[in-house]
């Protein structure tokens, strides 16, 4: 489903109170949205109260929101709040930070791989091995950078770094996955380029 008007435009109408607009971002946005949550939290019932709380968060409090031009981030950026603070509550109130725990998971669905596209299966099942030697932090932004085409300036929003943080994570993230399957970075992202493409998600 694409929208005929704009970010800017569909969002103004939601700040109005069209509940239609709602319902549209709701719907475009939120198989995105449900996968990143999961990769966080790893549990189905958990995602979809934090999906709920945002989505009516957002309702409640749209006459206090700003404009955006880019709704997929803006709503990436909330999650990753909203998810925080459940983690935070879950803990009892401890004051630690999501980012801090072991959490990101970023596996791929073989099995789409296999159906689709037979001599990729391989390739899917050695970069998954590999991804389990990154750090949560190197999993996220890999996840966000190549997977769902956030911009460095986004990415260093939603997972509270610097820009040039954000750089440098990202570097370190491709330069342990090229050393650990011992190809180089065009590849690697030629590989990343690929698994989007037949959604191995």
């Amino acid at each position: 489903m694409n929208f005929q008007l704009s970010d800017t435009d569909i969002w103004a109408r939601m700040l109005k109170g069209d509940e239609n607009a709602l319902d549209e971002i709701y719907q475009v946005y939120f198989d995105s949205l449900y996968r990143y949550g999961m990769r966080i939290l790893n549990n189905e019932d958990e995602v979809k109260d934090c999906l709920h709380n945002l989505f009516t968060k957002i309702w409640e409090t749209r006459t206090k929101l700003g404009p955006t031009d880019n709704i997929r981030y803006y709503l990436f950026s909330a999650l990753k709040n909203v998810i925080n603070s459940h983690y935070t509550k879950e803990k009892k109130y401890q004051k630690v930070e999501i980012n801090d725990q072991t959490v990101f998971d970023l596996q791929f669905n073989l099995e789409s791989a296999y159906i689709k596209k037979e001599e990729l299966t391989e390739k899917v099942l050695q970069l998954s091995q590999a991804m389990k030697q990154l750090t949560p932090r190197q999993k996220e932004i890999i996840y966000l950078r190549y997977f769902e085409e956030m911009s460095y300036d986004q990415i260093s929003e939603i997972m509270g770094l610097t820009t040039k943080g954000t750089y440098k994570l990202s570097a370190r993230a491709l330069e342990s996955l090229r050393q650990i399957m011992q190809i180089d970075k065009g590849l690697l992202l030629l590989l990343f380029m690929e698994l989007k493409k037949i959604n191995v998600f």
